[in-house]
């Protein structure tokens, strides 16, 4: 039996050739565990292929989410950023030094210098009649950049209107919205309008809802002119849409009566 040989046959199915391998017991046996350690092997190695791809695609959800993540604390940075210059905007222009606290009387909060009515203060008036290019959006993600108020087009010299009572805080040049103006309407709300052409009133200017304001340019950085107009409430940025029906539609026609 130590001398048994076992043959293999090749058989081709288009020529007549016939290959034999002869084999001995001991070699039979060393080509079943070649094949068999070599199916092993294979079966390792795809579970190892696997379980490596996993690890490569977790890595990659980890950076994505870091990613995300980072232009979320970078989107609440400039947020901060832009609170504390409204903040020193407005305690310049109402005297106090920008590194105090407001103080306090008798447990009451800095006196308000502006009479609060919810009908002539609330911002609701609309600053400019245009097409609305790019609406308002909370927060950064991957796919898009927040955006913190709304940009309204229109032809450069277009009237910009107030959106309601209030005290100019800030009237000047800033980065990025070129020429800017703040307004104080009290109980804490303010507004925002940049890239004029030519800004109409000065800093501690009481103005009236409805009152022009600026004219519509591009200046800073920006693609054409359009007025960017924001509405700020408690520190926070919010929807001017919420505030002004006009603005809810994607566009507006521009009026013969709003312009210069």
């Amino acid at each position: 039996m130590a001398g048994d040989k076992y043959t293999i046959l090749f058989v081709s199915e288009k020529e007549e050739k016939t290959r034999r391998f002869r084999l001995s017991r001991s070699g039979l046996r060393f080509l079943v565990l070649v094949v068999f350690v070599s199916v092993v092997g294979g079966i390792t190695a795809l579970i190892y292929s696997a379980g490596q791809l996993k690890q490569i695609t977790d890595l990659n959800a980890d950076n994505e989410k870091m990613r995300r993540e980072r232009k979320e604390v970078v989107e609440m940075i400039r947020d901060l950023q832009r609170i504390q210059e409204m903040d020193i905007y407005v305690r310049q222009s109402m005297g106090v030094p920008a590194t105090k606290e407001p103080v306090a009387s008798g447990g009451e909060e800095f006196p308000q210098t502006i009479p609060v009515s919810y009908l002539e203060n609330v911002p609701s008036h609309v600053p400019v009649y245009g097409f609305v290019s790019q609406s308002f959006s909370e927060g950064a993600s991957s796919t898009h950049q927040g955006h913190t108020g709304l940009d309204v087009a229109a032809p450069v010299q277009t009237a910009v209107h107030s959106t309601a009572d209030g005290l100019v805080v800030f009237s000047g040049w800033h980065h990025p919205y070129g020429n800017l103006i703040i307004i104080s309407h009290g109980n804490g709300y303010f507004s925002l309008y940049g890239h004029n052409v030519q800004n109409l009133v000065k800093e501690k200017q009481r103005v009236k809802r409805g009152e022009l304001i600026a004219l519509v340019g591009e200046t800073g950085v920006t693609s054409g002119p359009h007025l960017h107009f924001e509405i700020w409430k408690d520190g926070r940025v919010v929807d001017p849409a919420f505030f002004i029906a006009e603005y809810r539609s994607d566009y507006m026609t521009l009026e013969d009566d709003e312009k210069k």
